[in-house]
């Protein structure tokens, strides 16, 4: 079906067009209607008025989810050109006020929830005007695009267009509950799992230091849960289930959890990601370098030598 470019309704509400991107990279109305924070209906109206306009469908419905139409893979790039023109527009307006106030979407692991929550009040109360939207996600939203102001990472971001922050190093070690222990007991080695019941990875986590460390050992460990957070892996070493693998500074979240060797099982370097358009914004600066001054005020704790 070709679109009847004549019978557009112009000026196009920019709004439609954002709803498109979302749903496009999310694969279906319920994602994209949490990403936007708004009802599944709301969304599923956006997609018929731009096809209405477009005089076209964009996505085919199956039991997969919405995949893009030929005339929705058409479009995409100019709607992404589009929504790329229109954060630089908003990144030059924003960053001619040289106020800390306003907001500021930072985008962390999902693991980072707890920590970030206990010490974000302290940056509040340096600029009482700055609002923080915390994003906890794992998956690595686009910077250049707009989807967040900052991000933090466990891993170097390749992209030579962001400014790229070290902020220091993320530990991994074992933990696991007192009753676990006592049941049964710690492992004579952490390089040697043998009657010990583990906690593992899934999904978009198979990749992190703690799943590479257990697949890493010579004898193939009993793996009796896989999560697909580490909220959730924690979680299960809390309730007993068994050892789990865990970054240092997630897991003394946890009072119910006991580190079982001063060895760490694997790290990944910490960055702070900005678009350089926004480095020189007063807010976005105030909020990068607070998380600098965090991680290296901190830094024993996310290493893993403060056990």
């Amino acid at each position: 079906m070709h679109m009847r470019c004549a019978n557009l309704r112009w000026p196009m509400d920019w709004n439609d067009l954002r709803y498109f991107l979302t749903i496009a990279r999310s694969g279906s109305l319920a994602k994209a209607a949490r990403e936007l924070s708004v009802e599944h209906t709301t969304v599923s109206r956006r997609l018929g008025a731009l096809e209405g306009d477009l005089g076209t469908r964009l996505f085919a419905r199956g039991p997969a989810g919405l995949t893009l139409t030929p005339a929705g893979k058409s479009i995409l790039p100019v709607v992404e050109s589009i929504g790329e023109q229109i954060s630089a527009l908003e990144r030059c307006v924003t960053g001619a006020d040289g106020r800390v106030a306003g907001t500021v979407r930072l985008t962390i692991p999902e693991a980072g929830n707890s920590y970030f929550m206990q010490r974000l009040p302290e940056l509040r109360s340096r600029y009482p005007e700055l609002v923080i939207e915390l994003i906890s996600d794992n998956r690595p939203l686009d910077i250049r695009r707009g989807e967040a102001d900052i991000a933090v990472r466990f891993a170097a971001t390749p992209d030579q267009e962001l400014v790229i922050r070290k902020a220091g190093k993320a530990g991994w070690s074992l933990y696991a509950s007192p009753a676990y222990l006592a049941r049964k007991g710690s492992p004579a080695s952490i390089d040697d799992m043998t009657g010990q019941e583990l906690i593992g990875y899934a999904d978009l986590l198979a990749m992190v230091e703690g799943e590479r460390w257990l697949r890493s050992l010579r004898t193939p460990p009993t793996i009796v849960i896989r999560g697909n957070s580490i909220a959730a892996v924690a979680r299960a070493a809390v309730e007993g289930v068994g050892i789990a693998p865990l970054p240092c500074f997630a897991a003394s979240q946890e009072p119910g959890l006991v580190r079982i060797t001063p060895r760490l099982i694997g790290e990944r370097d910490i960055v702070v990601v900005v678009h350089p358009d926004l480095v020189g914004v007063a807010r976005v600066r105030a909020t990068l370098d607070f998380l600098i001054e965090l991680f290296h005020r901190e830094a024993a704790l996310w290493s893993g030598a403060q056990a």
